[in-house]
């Protein structure tokens, strides 16, 4: 525990951010779908995945968000600029995330940020976020509200935190009470086979023709790594404990197929 009260014990990663109207995510590839979307891709593969986005252009980075229980619950209730942050997210122990790696973002200006890029290494760099409320020329650009942490990943091999790590998750963010993550549905087999048509009656000759049948299998897996988690679901005014994600039960009432390892 910390004893500073503005030293949360957990970094919160929200899953999606409030936009300007049209406004998209800075890379292509990335943010796809609405946070719910993305919160359940990550449950169901129980890992965090890292991506190469705004400010962080060289490596790819997981952000979390170092903020008191109070800073939280403006955030989700009323926003800060754009309007409140959608209620979908992963609260991960600080102690944990600093034993991976992840530490404070840089805030820098933009003459720094551009400066920079040849003086430090890329590890370092990707950390670096610009922080120029009064800028020279360009656009404002202020997210110090966030107070944002980074963990960068290298340059080589798969960008994902295994969120299966022993207390490394302390709580789910959810938008609805008893939520759960929703199984997954895919075909795994579409075939079609044909026959021949029968014979015309009573001409004695057979028709030119088949008939066609099609066979589709379709699997369903459960989000298996999000068994045993801490669902915290927001209200409106604050997060209120909702309980665990029982991934078992799912299964047995749908039939799905469990997978995974359990955090």
């Amino acid at each position: 525990m910390n004893a500073h009260p503005d030293l949360p014990d957990v970094l919160v990663h929200f899953t999606g951010r409030p936009r300007r109207k049209n406004e998209k995510p800075p890379i292509p590839d990335f943010a796809h779908g609405s946070a719910e979307d993305r919160l359940v891709s990550i449950l169901h593969g129980g890992a965090l995945r890292g991506n190469k986005t705004h400010w962080a252009e060289d490596r790819p980075v997981a952000c979390f968000s170092e903020i008191t229980q109070e800073a939280r619950r403006i955030m989700l209730r009323d926003g800060v600029r754009r309007g409140p942050y959608p209620p979908w997210g992963l609260m991960l122990d600080r102690t944990k995330l600093i034993e991976i790696g992840a530490r404070p973002a840089l805030y820098v200006s933009r003459l720094e940020y551009e400066s920079m890029k040849n003086e430090m290494s890329a590890r370092t760099y990707s950390r670096c976020v610009v922080y120029d409320p009064r800028p020279f020329y360009g656009q404002p650009t202020d997210w110090l509200f966030e107070r944002e942490w980074r963990l960068v990943f290298g340059a080589k091999g798969t960008p994902e935190l295994d969120l299966a790590q022993e207390g490394l998750v302390t709580g789910v963010i959810t938008g609805r009470p008893g939520w759960t993550p929703p199984p997954r549905r895919r075909v795994l087999e579409d075939s079609t086979w044909a026959e021949p048509a029968p014979s015309g009656p009573g001409s004695g000759v057979a028709k030119i023709g088949r008939t066609t049948m099609t066979t589709r299998v379709v699997h369903t897996q459960s989000a298996g790594p999000a068994h045993g988690l801490r669902r915290l679901y927001w209200d409106g005014e604050d997060l209120v404990d909702d309980g665990e994600f029982d991934i078992e039960e799912q299964q047995m009432r749908d039939g799905a197929d469990f997978r995974g390892e359990h955090p």
